[in-house]
């Protein structure tokens, strides 16, 4: 916001050099960046955050320099503008009411199109306005006193004597007066007469319902907006101006009156034109005063301060706060200008900008107090570990989708993708339904700039719309290897057994998107689902132009983090030698490990420290469609050496309970 110092001093007549005000400006939360030399005034950059809208004027600005420095603030005069009798021939309506709660017109007749006088150039000049001409300066002028965003209708080419604020109609366009033909959508909220839109509400005005030299009556509009819908808008269509700056922060309530009032005043004294009839309105202002307490006890809690009650009610004076000392309280009523103000922590604030916050005593030492880490956290990181000490870097990508792998990766056909509704990002604007995608990108970057062997994992958030319109959002932890899927999926299963190494870890084959066929398997963690591992779809390999087909992997984040085994487990070393028996059951291509190794489980047998896969043989001498599992039994007992007489019998248990449910034979 650039704020001319001469203009300024027309509110705060004892305003000092602008340096001094900029010093000010800054200590109390605005902080000027620049102070710039423009003929005989000097112009301050004062940097105004979203919540301050009271202060994207010259009279905003002007109050807080008084406030903070304690110097006389000169409010305008408040006289209302001279009219001539009549009707004005045009009644409003508000179809939105919820968008434009408050619309007002005002007809001023006879006016003469032309420059505008030159101490309303240079201020406007002064404030980087481009002067056009007396009507339109003169809106613009009274956008930078007051903040209020006005705009000039030629009553001559507005149709049926109606003024309509509604929804835009599905098919309508308008001419701005950028130039641009605008194509309009129902969300948009448009100023209409009685045929056509005649502006895009706080935006932008059309085209050919502007004030141009021949323009002899006007319509001055002044209303409030919803700051939403003009974010929206303008948004949308990519069309930032003054006023929809001003509207998206939020308008005064009680502002479009005064600054139509104002307006009129200035269009009567250089433009010659009259004022017929009164004020049309639609809507009201709908302004009732906030009342907030400030205790004293809370301020001292928060602060660390204990400043006399009177004091602080002299700051919220400054402030016009109309503060109202009781007991250790001070009642107060929040100005309409001050929409930011809405709670006891907010006065606070206020007080002490006011105040100083230089006064706020420092205390030469900081107090701090160790905390122990949130398990989740230690959990992250510990998956974070144990895949950097296999090999794979952490990756940080987009949460955006590409279009062409948007459908690649879904969760189920049913599943829908979120799409953002943005001007500036048309294509590729869907939120990722899976962390893979991206991943994949980045290895498929990695192989066109000549490294191949790319490991990545990420931890992020992905998002779909269910069968059931319901938004879904669910953390996952994406890996993507190289072509060795039985290295990927040793990796997970180490990833695991770091979490807890008392949960079993199985995988059984599966089907998901993204994931080939035949190529996918789901990982049980103790028989709960956990994820999915396997090898890319050819087809989305193609799609990025990879040359072979990684191994990937996708998890569920949160049941990872909620089985973490934070307390450590420890097991003595043991004293006697373990026993281990080859077995080769011969079975048929239908039986899975799985089986096997869950069957074993079912026997629980005594003294029974692991069971590890070792290979599987198809061919001769073996008939087709059967094949030979191998795999090894480990039996240790705690307290003494186990007796060939004794695994014997455990290995035959399992050979038998074989032979009954899977149909298996030894294999010699």
């Amino acid at each position: 916001m650039k704020v001319s110092l001469e203009w300024l001093r027309e509110f705060v007549p004892d305003a000092p050099e602008a340096q001094k005000v900029a010093d000010a400006l800054t200590l109390g939360g605005l902080p000027c960046e620049n102070i710039e030399r423009v003929g005989n005034d000097d112009v301050l950059d004062v940097e105004v955050t979203s919540n301050r809208s009271d202060c994207l004027s010259i009279l905003g600005v002007a109050r807080e320099v008084a406030a903070l420095m304690n110097l006389k603030f000169v409010a305008p005069a408040s006289n209302a503008v001279t009219t001539e009798p009549g009707t004005p021939p045009i009644s409003i309506s508000i179809e939105a009411r919820d968008l434009c709660p408050h619309y007002t017109a005002r007809i001023v007749r006879g006016i003469k199109v032309g420059p505008s006088p030159a101490w309303m150039v240079q201020r406007l000049e002064a404030v980087g306005v481009r002067a056009i001409n007396n009507i339109v300066d003169i809106t613009n002028y009274v956008l930078f006193e007051t903040g209020q965003p006005l705009h000039a209708f030629d009553l001559a080419k507005l149709g049926g004597g109606q003024i309509v604020v509604r929804l835009a109609r599905a098919g309508e366009t308008l001419l701005t007066l950028d130039g641009k033909e605008q194509k309009l959508s129902p969300a948009m909220l448009v100023i209409a007469d009685a045929t056509r839109p005649i502006a895009l509400a706080g935006v932008m005005g059309g085209e050919l319902s502007g004030v141009t030299t021949s323009t002899v009556d006007l319509l001055l509009e002044s209303a409030r907006f919803d700051p939403l819908s003009v974010r929206k808008t303008a948004r949308t269509l990519v069309m930032a101006s003054d006023s929809s700056y001003r509207f998206e922060r939020g308008i005064d309530p009680t502002l479009p009156n005064r600054a139509s009032d104002r307006a009129g005043e200035l269009i009567t004294q250089i433009a010659g034109g009259k004022v017929t009839g009164p004020l049309v309105e639609a809507g009201t202002e709908g302004y009732t005063p906030t009342l907030v307490t400030l205790r004293m006890k809370a301020m001292k809690r928060l602060l660390g301060v204990d400043w006399p009650i009177d004091r602080v009610a002299a700051a919220l004076d400054r402030l016009g706060f109309a503060p109202k000392a009781t007991g250790d309280s001070i009642n107060v009523i929040v100005p309409s200008n001050r929409l930011d103000v809405t709670m006891e922590t907010d006065l606070i604030e206020e007080a002490a900008r006011v105040i100083g916050y230089h006064e706020i005593p420092t205390r030469d030492s900081v107090a701090v107090r160790l905390t122990q880490r949130e398990p989740s956290r230690v959990a992250a990181d510990v998956i974070r570990t144990q895949l950097n000490a296999a090999g794979y870097f952490e990756a940080l990508t987009f949460s955006f989708v590409s279009d062409k792998l948007a459908d690649s990766f879904k969760h189920d056909e049913a599943a829908t993708l979120h799409r953002v509704e943005s001007a500036t990002r048309r294509a590729d604007a869907q939120l990722r339904p899976s962390i893979l995608p991206n991943l994949l990108e980045s290895i498929a970057l990695n192989e066109n700039n000549g490294t191949a062997d790319a490991k990545l994992f990420e931890t992020a958030s992905v998002f779909w719309i269910d069968a059931n319109a319901k938004s879904v959002e669910r953390r996952a932890l994406g890996i993507v290897g190289t072509g060795d899927y039985l290295e990927l999926r040793g990796t997970v299963e180490a990833v695991l057994k770091r979490l807890d190494k008392t949960r079993s870890v199985s995988i059984v084959p599966s089907q998901r998107k993204g994931f080939g066929t035949n190529a996918c398997g789901e990982m049980l963690w103790s028989g709960t689902p956990v994820g999915f591992v396997g090898k890319v779809d050819r087809a989305a390999a193609d799609k990025l132009g990879l040359g072979s087909l990684p191994a990937i992997a996708e998890l569920w984040l949160d049941p990872l983090l909620a089985g973490y085994q934070s307390v450590p487990q420890l097991t003595p070393l043991p004293k006697y030698p373990a026993v281990r028996r080859d077995l080769s059951l011969l079975v048929t291509d239908a039986v899975r490990y799985q089986q096997i190794e869950s069957l074993v489980g079912e026997l629980r047998l005594d003294a029974l420290e692991a069971v590890d896969y070792v290979t599987t043989y198809r061919g001769k001498p073996l008939e087709k469609g059967s094949k030979s599992v191998t795999f090894t039994l480990s039996f240790r007992k705690p307290d003494g050496t186990l007796t060939s007489g004794e695994v014997d019998e455990r290995v035959s248990r399992v050979v038998e309970l074989a032979k009954t449910k899977l149909n298996a034979t030894l294999r010699a």
